[in-house]
C-alpha cells in the first residue's frame, strides 16, 4: 500500500488503482490525513533538494531523504512470488522512513563560532538514559546511561570547518566520519583516543579507558605508552598501561542498551549487511558486485528488519526481497523481482 500511495501522489498510477485509492482516500478521515501526512514528506524531500548546496557535500539525512524519495518516484514492475518484497511494506514502513528523515529534520542546529573561539556543547545522560549526538562533519555518538560528552563545534577563526574533538566520562557509542588528515581524538580522564574513520565504544574511567572497535581502528594513548586497536578487537588502559589487545564478542552483547541499535557511518555494504544478517539471524544476499562499492551513513533503534531494509534499498537504490532465512538485494537496472 505505501508505495501504490507514492505512486499515485506523482500521478503514476492505473486507472484501475487510481480509482481504488480515490475510493480509500473518500472512505475515511483517517485515509485522507495518511495521504496528507505522506503528501508532506515528499514535498519535504523536494524542499532538501532545493536547500542543497552543490558545491558541499550534503549531511547524510539529506542524503537518505533524497534517496528515498528517488526509490518511491521510480515505478517498479513485479512479478508475484514466494518472497516478501520490501516495496510492499505498507504505510508502517513509510513510517519508518519519514521517522528517520524527521528526527534529521529536528535534530539539534551546529552552532557557529562566536567571537572567533570554538563554542562547546555538553550532554548529560541520568541512570537508564541514553541520548544521541550529532556533530557539524556527520559523525553520530550514542551517549550511554550516566555519562557525559563535550564536543567543539567549529575551529577557531575558519568559519564552515569543524572541530574534530570530543571530552568522556562514562561510556558512549562512536560513529565517526572519516578524515585522514584530522583524526577524531577523544579525551579521557584515564587517556586519548584517536580515529581515523569508525565506529567503536569507549568506557571512561578515572584510572581505565577501555575500547570495543566494530570498523576501522583506534588507538589510546596513555602518558607514555600507547596501543592501536582494529576491527573486532577490544583492550583497555589501565592508570595508563595498555593491556593485551584480544577479540572482542558482539557489540550488544558487551553493551546492553546497544541491543536493538545500528549505526552505520561510510560502512561499505558488505559489512553494514553482515552485521544485519547476525543482528537478525538471516543470511543477506548482495547479487550485484558493482553495489559492493556502496556506503551507508545512517542510524536505527528498534526497528523490524523490513524497515531496515526499506531504507537502505531505498539510499543503495537496489530491489530487495526478504525470503524465509534470507534477504536479496539485487541493483535496480536488473529487475525488482528474485
Amino acid at each position: 500500500m505505501g508505495e501504490l500511495l507514492f505512486r499515485y501522489l506523482h500521478q503514476q498510477t492505473t486507472d484501475d488503482e487510481t480509482k481504488s485509492v480515490d475510493a480509500w482516500r473518500n472512505g475515511s478521515a483517517d485515509a485522507q490525513r495518511t495521504l496528507s501526512d505522506l503528501r508532506r514528506l515528499i514535498d519535504g524531500g523536494r524542499a532538501v533538494d532545493l536547500m542543497v548546496d552543490p558545491g558541499d557535500p550534503p549531511p547524510a539525512g539529506q542524503v537518505i531523504r533524497k534517496a528515498e524519495a528517488r526509490r518511491f518516484r521510480s515505478p517498479a514492475h513485479r512479478r508475484p512470488g514466494r518472497d516478501r518484497f520490501v516495496q510492499h511494506g505498507g504505510w508502517a514502513a513509510a513510517a519508518a522512513v519519514a521517522g528517520l528523515a524527521i528526527w534529521y529534520a529536528l535534530a539539534d542546529s551546529p552552532a557557529r563560532v562566536v567571537n572567533g573561539s570554538p563554542v562547546l556543547r555538553e550532554f548529560i545522560t541520568a541512570s537508564g538514559e541514553t541520548a544521541m549526538v550529532r556533530l557539524e562533519d556527520g559523525s553520530v555518538i550514542r551517549l550511554g546511561p550516566g555519562s557525559r560528552l563535550t564536543t567543539a563545534t567549529a575551529t577557531a577563526g575558519l568559519p564552515g570547518s569543524f572541530a574534530r574533538q570530543a571530552t568522556l566520562h562514562g561510556e558512549a557509542f562512536f560513529a565517526i566520519a572519516a578524515n585522514e588528515e584530522q583524526p577524531f581524538r577523544v579525551t579521557t580522564e584515564a587517556g586519548t583516543a584517536r580515529v581515523l574513520g569508525t565506529r567503536f565504544h569507549l568506557a571512561a574511567q578515572a584510572e581505565e579507558l577501555s575500547v570495543v572497535v566494530v570498523e576501522g581502528r583506534v588507538a589510546l594513548d596513555g602518558p607514555d605508552q600507547g596501543v592501536e586497536v582494529r576491527a573486532g578487537q577490544t583492550t583497555r588502559l589501565v592508570r595508563g598501561r595498555p593491556g593485551p589487545v584480544t577479540s572482542a564478542p558482539p557489540i550488544e552483547e558487551v553493551v546492553g542498551w546497544m541491543r536493538g541499535f545500528l549505526v552505520f557511518q561510510d560502512t561499505p555494504l558488505a559489512v553494514a549487511m553482515r552485521e544485519v544478517g547476525e543482528r537478525y539471524g538471516t543470511e543477506v544476499d548482495i547479487a550485484d558486485p558493482a553495489l559492493l562499492e556502496r556506503t551507508l551513513t545512517m542510524w536505527f533503534s528498534s526497528k523490524s528488519l523490513e524497515e531496515v531494509m526499506t531504507v537502505v534499498c531505498g539510499v543503495v537504490d537496489a530491489s530487495c526481497s526478504i525470503g524465509e532465512g534470507v534477504v536479496r538485494i539485487r541493483a535496480r537496472s536488473e529487475g525488482a523481482e528474485s
